[in-house]
């Protein structure tokens, strides 16, 4: 929670400074969780003390490693404390375009630099609209190296391939307009090399050529020594970034990292497919580092990944697929225990075993009619616990014929009451299959994993099973919300009293919903309160009194909870989780309620639940 505002990290970030020119410590945390409060409140307004200490930080990111005022550690604190205050400036879109641009690329290569990658990709969607392909060049040379700066950190490809198209397209069109063979020493001369320098950077990541790199090297150094020109500070600002980036953009390339023996293609497929994958975050580089226990080695016979949510499990879970699948025999079987989970699993493979030359088995309900059988000729199937133990029990033979490798994903389910001991039953079985599949497990919330390792490989070390780490890509406010009673404003009903109901009087208190935030683990919470949502009413005693034994009537609290969801969304999107697909129906409408009409949502009509 505390990963950029603490106080540890702020004072490494700072360094020595000059008092008074500089914020202290505790006083930046300070400015940073009251501006994280005030953006939950749709407020956006930084500080100019606070914007000028993130350029100040961002600026001695460019000192040398070595350098003797600054170390390793300062430069990646700096990265990542100057990085969170950008992306908090730049929720305020009454800024310009060209202030948006490079607060977008400065939070984009703060959040690289310091292995916070996700948030470099969602940057890049909160500013995609100010990256512009329909416009003449000289309607925003000004902006077109950040333009292609900030393009290339989001690592979309096919929005990249897009912009790179149009973009080189209209420097070819420019050049054969003016006779040149480059347009060094011109005002395009800079922001043509940066260009040129992102193109080859995509093929690199795209396809693994190393020459690639070399070029686009080449171009970012022409920017920064002036060769094709000196007249545009900001793609010298841009170019110098991006070659301190590349060995980082190396070292998390998927052609890098795969461990020997992996064919070409499975990078490739990774790469190729929608949605691309580049480059990988820092839990996802450690798993394929791993010598003892690497799932994507076919001698690793059983593995659990354990890893929080936000970390990268899934594209952890899909490398293990493809890669079994690209280099050893044998089916794969995925269980996810939600068929909506499994869906999206089967949306993102099914590109990438297509690139592959595999299949992917038709989705089947979990209790099929006994006339359709396991799909033995697919090279994937992706099956609920209830489905693969009906297949089990209907044909064990045939459900595991062939099949190399079992992925359990969400495995902390083993202990629910139902669904636990199917799961448990299941594993058992298939650890004493003659011919025991492999099998890795993936849970983000599991907390017995050296029990649960020994119990899947007793001969082996916990080490060569479990692999943990606790890295998350974006920073987490902590809040709580709760109804809030306002019990000055109670109206009080005199009633007669009943068996039932024997209170005297009838008891309405208008509710409405408290928000407590905590920024840091050291600061106090902080309220926010709506107006009043609703009412609540029971039946008073004598004397009046209300505790957690009062039966309550009125505004329900998924009413409530619904205005909180709502109020967040003046901040960003927002996820509710519910407990029940009623309550979910149920919520939804009553967000809808505190929300202002979107006439783009209107084609979802005849979708809505009658």
């Amino acid at each position: 929670m505390d990963r950029t505002v603490n106080r540890d990290v702020l004072a490494a970030a700072l360094g020595d400074y000059r008092a008074g020119l500089l914020p202290t410590a505790d006083e930046l945390m300070s400015l940073i969780a009251g501006a994280e409060i005030a953006a939950v409140r749709s407020k956006f307004d930084i500080s100019d003390e606070l914007l000028r200490t993130a350029w100040f930080l961002h600026g001695i990111t460019a000192a040398a490693p070595d350098t003797p005022q600054y170390n390793a550690r300062q430069l990646r604190e700096a990265f990542a404390v100057s990085a969170h205050i950008f992306d908090l400036a730049l929720a305020d879109e009454r800024r310009d375009i060209i202030e948006q641009l490079r607060l977008a690329f400065a939070a984009q290569i703060g959040y690289r630099r310091c292995e916070q990658d996700p948030n470099a990709t969602a940057i890049f969607h909160r500013v995609a609209r100010l990256v512009r392909i329909d416009e003449d060049l000289p309607d925003h040379i000004d902006t077109l190296a950040v333009e292609a700066g900030v393009a290339f950190l989001g690592m979309q490809r096919a929005q990249l391939n897009l912009s790179l198209r149009t973009w080189r397209r209209q420097l070819a069109d420019l050049r054969r307009l003016t006779e040149r063979p480059s347009l060094s020493g011109t005002m395009y001369g800079p922001a043509e090399a940066v260009i040129e320098a992102v193109y080859h950077l995509n093929r690199f990541l795209s396809f693994g050529w190393s020459d690639e790199l070399d070029r686009a090297r080449d171009h970012l150094w022409s920017v920064v020594d002036h060769r094709v020109g000196s007249g545009d500070l900001w793609a010298r600002w841009i170019a110098s970034h991006l070659l301190e980036l590349l060995d980082d953009l190396a070292a998390s390339s998927l052609y890098t990292l795969l461990p020997d023996g992996t064919p070409p293609a499975v990078a490739r497929t990774f790469a190729l497919s929608d949605p691309a994958v580049l480059t990988l975050w820092p839990p996802q580089r450690k798993l394929l580092h791993l010598e003892h226990g690497n799932p994507l080695d076919p001698a690793t016979s059983r593995s659990l990944i354990s890893v929080p949510t936000s970390a990268g499990k899934t594209l952890m879970a899909q490398l293990v697929v493809c890669s079994h699948l690209a280099r050893s025999p044998g089916r794969v079987i995925y269980v996810s225990p939600l068929r909506s989970l499994g869906r999206e699993m089967r949306q993102a493979l099914r590109a990438r075993l297509r690139l592959l030359g595999r299949r992917l088995a038709a989705e089947q309900p979990d209790f099929p009619a006994a006339d359709r059988d396991t799909d033995i000729a697919a090279d994937l199937e992706i099956l609920t616990p209830e489905r693969l133990m009906h297949a089990l029990r209907h044909d064990p033979v045939q459900t595991l014929q062939d099949v190399g490798l079992i992925v359990i994903d969400e495995a902390h389910q083993m202990a629910q009451d139902r669904r636990g001991f199917l799961l448990e039953g299941m594993l058992a079985y298939c650890q004493v299959h003659p011919a025991a599949p492999r099998m890795v497990l993936l849970s983000a919330a599991i907390g017995n994993r050296a029990a649960l390792a020994t119990w899947l490989a007793p001969d082996l070390a916990e080490g060569h099973v479990v692999f943990s780490d606790d890295w998350r890509g974006p920073r987490r406010l902590h809040g709580m919300l709760s109804p809030k009673y306002i019990s000055a404003d109670v109206v009080r009903t005199p009633r007669k009293a009943s068996k039932n109901h024997p209170g005297t009087t009838r008891a309405t208190v208008p509710v409405a919903m408290r928000m407590s935030l905590r920024p840091t683990a050291t600061a106090r919470p902080t309220e926010l309160v709506t107006g009043p949502l609703g009412t609540r009413s029971f039946d008073e005693g004598n004397p009046p009194k209300r505790n957690r034994e009062t039966r309550l009537s009125g505004t329900a609290d998924y009413s409530l909870f619904a205005a909180g969801a709502a109020y967040l969304t003046g901040a960003g999107s927002v996820l509710m989780i519910v407990g029940t697909r009623r309550d979910a129906r149920n919520t939804a409408v009553a967000i809808a309620e505190h929300l202002p009409e979107r006439p783009q949502a209107e084609v979802m009509m005849p979708l809505r639940p009658r």
